[in-house]
């Protein structure tokens, strides 16, 4: 009977022998180059022996399943070691490889794996779970972890559903290097997922490009981190090894990304990462957090928090009512009550409803209590109910004295998530907030998608529909589904009459279907339609390039779009193309130059 570590032994041993000889050919076929996906590459190289960074696999029955998953998983590990060597000095050795015998969804993974295994000893805890029956581009449902976490979470790779995503970007089923074609798009993307979510865990940003791993979606192309990302994961990384607790780790990450802001990141998940940095910080200061609990108190009341947290909350709701017995009115603790069963038996519930009103009677300045089943009616579907809950919140809030911009910032990212482009400025305005990053990125969305200010077209509870409209049309475009393109904007047009993101989005249609003249009719009533719609404006710009007689007209778009939205990287390159092929080697130096600082990477030559 084999030893209890030799499934770790065995493990180890394809790690030697996948470091010593991939089971990808390193000199494939020239016909197989061009399906190749992109090579993961460092542009840092860091000088020293690398630390040793543990990790402890667990894989659930599903994934067991799979032929030669120990042998894959210990491929991509390989990999991605292989990358963190030169990039933060850092090699992964597998501490253990063990069964996980779980059976919930697989978005509850991240809370199993973490009340499962605490990630003593280990830098991080990786569990891979069951591929799903449909390919996915979205990191977030590819894998999961969390700021400053030591858990992550990989979804396996289905082979079915991915093939069929691949259609098209692979040799011919009869041609000998298919295969291989094949296993080198589960290694890199499997790698790329899983240094994804370990950059997450150290600090990392989403990232504007496309290109670069920290992008909110997969593509073959990522090859590797930006430079700021990946001063982030050095720090990270740094006070992991070094054994600093989570509130020094974020002191050092908050003050990095405060004292050298970049453009190359997502304003809204650079938001979102400073506010759950700071939350680790706030929860370091119980006298700060629990100001409203007694002092003798706090200890319990911490514990009952904690609980609610590892999603114990029958364990959570006997403690905290035993609580109440000594301190009945405490506003605080019927709070906890109320986001308590707000998760369970959850916002529909009656009783759940009773309890959230008990915290408006005790306190009814405070907001808080509105905010949170407000996003509880979010995660359920009812929008309109939430927003009425999130109106009272706004009036609270206002009546608040002064230091009241937390409060704001808090309804203001709710508003932001929601894709509530009109209520996020409205809130904006009345908190006095026109620096907010959200204002940005509620400007930048409704260039983008065309969706001026007080358009008639569409109700603000609409606008993130529309936009998702608009986005998932503009998806089938660039997958070459002309048909069902058409089909989706055609639906949508009927939905949202006269919007020029969805005009802007047939233009590109037309575009790429070779019909230039219905594109550049297309354009030009979205641009009649929203003079600011800077997809639209980019496209037009291409239609001038096209003839050589409307070089400066294409060129003046192009620097229009740029304009009004500085983010358009596209818009960036085709102006730097046209600039080469003008042979305008000074504007395209200072072209060049500020997309560095914009973007953080070389304009493309």
């Amino acid at each position: 009977m084999p030893s209890a570590t030799e499934p770790v032994r065995r493990f180890l041993l394809l790690l030697v022998l996948t470091a010593c000889g991939s089971t990808l050919s390193e000199r494939p076929g020239d016909s197989a180059l061009r399906f190749m996906p992109a090579t993961l590459e460092s542009a840092h190289t860091k000088v020293g022996d690398p630390r040793i960074a543990k990790i402890r696999i667990y894989a659930d029955p599903g994934v067991r399943a799979l032929p030669h998953w120990k042998e894959e998983i210990a491929e991509q590990v390989d990999y991605a070691s292989q990358l963190l060597q030169p990039l933060v000095g850092v090699k992964l050795a597998v501490d253990s490889v063990q069964d996980w015998p779980r059976e919930h969804p697989p978005n509850d993974a991240l809370r199993e794996l973490v009340e499962r295994d605490k990630a003593e000893g280990v830098t991080w805890v990786i569990g891979y779970v069951t591929p799903s029956d449909t390919s996915s581009k979205v990191m977030s449902e590819l894998g999961d972890a969390q700021p400053l976490g030591h858990h992550i979470i990989v979804r396996a790779w289905g082979e079915k559903p991915e093939l069929e995503s691949l259609a098209g970007q692979l040799p011919d089923p009869k041609s000998a290097e298919r295969g291989e074609v094949i296993a080198a798009h589960r290694r890199h993307k499997q790698t790329v997922v899983l240094l994804h979510m370990m950059a997450t865990t150290l600090g990392a940003i989403a990232e504007v490009d496309p290109t670069w791993i920290q992008h909110v979606s997969y593509s073959p192309k990522q090859n590797m981190f930006s430079n700021r990302n990946r001063d982030l994961m050095q720090l990270g990384i740094d006070s992991r090894l070094a054994g600093e607790t989570d509130e020094v780790a974020a002191k050092k990450l908050a003050d990095s990304i405060e004292k050298a802001e970049w453009g190359g990141w997502i304003p809204a998940a650079h938001d979102q990462m400073l506010t759950a940095l700071h939350n680790v910080l706030e929860a370091g200061r119980a006298g700060k957090t629990f100001a409203d609990v007694p002092p003798a108190a706090f200890d319990q009341y911490k514990r009952i928090t904690e609980l609610a947290k590892q999603g114990k909350g029958e364990d959570a709701m006997t403690e905290l009512d035993n609580l109440l017995i000594g301190f009945p009115a405490n506003a605080t603790m019927h709070e906890l009550r109320c986001e308590i069963m707000l998760g369970k038996p959850g916002v529909a519930d009656k009783a759940t409803r009773a309890a959230c009103d008990r915290v408006s009677e005790l306190a009814p300045g405070d907001p808080t209590v509105h905010v949170a089943v407000g996003e509880a009616l979010i995660r359920a579907g009812a929008v309109d109910e939430a927003r009425r809950e999130l109106t009272k919140a706004e009036e609270k809030i206002a009546n608040l004295p002064t230091g009241n911009g937390d409060a704001w910032r808090k309804l203001i990212g709710i508003y932001t998530g929601l894709g509530a482009l009109t209520w996020t400025e409205d809130a904006i305005a009345k908190a006095k907030l026109e620096q907010d990053p959200a204002a940005l990125v509620a400007a930048q969305t409704r260039a983008r998608y065309g969706i001026p200010r007080g358009a008639k077209f569409v109700a603000p509870a609409q606008e993130a529909a529309l936009v998702a409209a608009i986005r998932g049309a503009l998806d089938l475009i660039y997958a070459n589904k002309f048909g069902e393109a058409a089909r989706a904007l055609g639906a949508a047009e009927k939905k949202w009459p006269g919007a020029p993101g969805l005009t802007a989005a047939r233009c590109d249609l037309e575009l790429r279907k070779g019909q230039f003249d219905s594109a550049g009719a297309a354009c030009a009533r979205a641009l009649a339609s929203d003079p600011n719609d800077s997809w639209a404006m980019y496209l037009q710009g291409v239609l001038y390039l096209r003839n050589n007689g409307t070089t400066d007209a294409g060129i003046a778009r192009l620097k229009k779009a740029i304009e009004i939205d500085p983010t358009l990287g596209q818009a960036w390159r085709t102006l730097g193309k046209a600039y080469l092929r003008g042979r305008n080697k000074a504007a395209f130096e200072e072209l060049d130059k500020d997309y560095r600082v914009k973007f953080g990477t070389a304009l493309p030559r």
